[in-house]
């Protein structure tokens, strides 16, 4: 993400003139204006970041949003962005990004309210849905406070210390660039991670290093269930495939090792690679009809919430970006890429009747497939 410069400073010189940065002057003001001007500055320079500024703490934290008290880590840069990480009493961790206290903007209400980036990783939108329900059920919604800040789910907070995704990044990283998008604009701002970890840490009451051992499992998890998707849009009938992975998944997909994926997905006609005589007995898929039936039911209701995106006008990108933010042993994020690409391969149509239709039959055959895989 390309950072924007930052607006020029304006500041008073001895004769009463407004004088950028590079000495030009503006013009002489009116003794009405310089009262206003120096108030101004006066009120500036009450709010001004101390040297100390960069610096990550932890602090005693209300959050906005159900006034719990929790403690956080917080840092304020040098343009009055801050920043504040915290564990919810639901155990998930959450972030609160606000604006500086001297800002006029607002935050745009919905759409795409900001956007961030952790050194080269890939740029993550944050989305906001104009709907009551959110673009995937049961996932929480990133939400608009006053206009000023962005409060938004950072991690599903299971396990010693995340293995990947935006907390990890932070933990290992060296900055953090944030667009926030206005009605009219947008601005931005970075931030320093130096010694982010050991304010983070604590406040969250999680190990800052990740273990190398989990760290492996995962990535082989992972990599296999990549892999089953590929598989999955290559095959000819793409539906029931995902309906395969699905079983494969099981109820808890943490509890799934990569060589447990591999060995079901050829077990039931899709192999990912070669490997030695693949029997049902190796397999992890599931039999009882209640797990079938809430992954099947979550599918369905995924596949439904991106088509109705879809046929809205969402970006692909978007949507992309929602499936990534699902908890890692939701079963649902790894096929949520698959059903994304299904429905932005269907035409977007003009006519309400024809969008509900389409809606309707992307989601009923999704579902079925998914229940006819055993």
């Amino acid at each position: 993400m390309r950072l924007a410069k930052p607006p020029q400073t304006l500041r008073l010189s001895a004769a009463g003139a407004m004088v950028d940065q590079r000495g030009n002057g503006r013009g002489m003001m009116s003794p009405w204006h310089f009262f206003v001007a120096a108030i101004t500055a006066v009120l500036v320079s009450g709010f001004a970041p101390t040297a100390k500024a960069e610096s990550w703490a932890q602090v005693e934290f209300r959050d906005p949003t159900n006034a719990e008290v929790v403690l956080a880590a917080t840092v304020t840069n040098d343009q009055g962005y801050s920043i504040a990480i915290f564990r919810n009493k639901d155990s998930k961790v959450r972030w609160v990004l606000s604006l500086p206290q001297i800002s006029l903007d607002r935050i745009k209400s919905v759409g795409r309210v900001a956007a961030y980036r952790i050194d080269d990783n890939a740029a993550v939108d944050v989305e906001v849905s104009a709907g009551k329900e959110g673009i995937v059920p049961g996932l929480e919604e990133p939400e608009i406070i006053n206009g000023r800040s962005i409060r938004e789910i950072l991690w599903h907070g299971e396990g010693p210390s995340p293995t990947r995704g935006v907390l990890r990044n932070m933990l290992d990283g060296n900055a953090l660039a944030i667009r926030f998008f206005f009605d009219g604009g947008s601005a931005d701002t970075t931030f320093d991670l130096t010694g982010a970890g050991n304010a983070i840490g604590p406040a969250l009451k999680i190990e800052t290093s990740a273990d190398p051992n989990l760290i492996a499992h995962d990535r082989d998890r992972d990599e296999a269930v990549m892999i089953s998707m590929k598989v999955c849009q290559s095959s000819s009938d793409l539906s029931t495939c995902l309906g395969v992975m699905t079983n494969c998944m099981g109820a808890n997909a943490n509890q799934l090792t990569g060589d447990q994926m591999r060995r079901c997905m050829a077990v039931h006609g899709y192999p990912l690679e070669p490997i030695a005589s693949p029997t049902k007995a190796d397999t992890p898929t599931p039999t009882k009809a209640d797990t079938l039936t809430v992954n099947c039911t979550a599918i369905g209701d995924l596949a439904r919430n991106v088509m109705e995106k879809r046929q809205s006008g969402t970006d692909m990108s978007v949507m992309m970006a929602v499936v990534e933010k699902l908890a890692d042993d939701n079963p649902v994020k790894a096929i949520g890429r698959s059903i994304v690409i299904m429905a932005y391969d269907m035409p977007l149509f003009n006519l309400d009747e024809n969008k509900q239709q389409t809606i309707s039959e992307f989601a009923n055959q999704i579902q079925v497939k998914c229940y006819q895989a055993k």
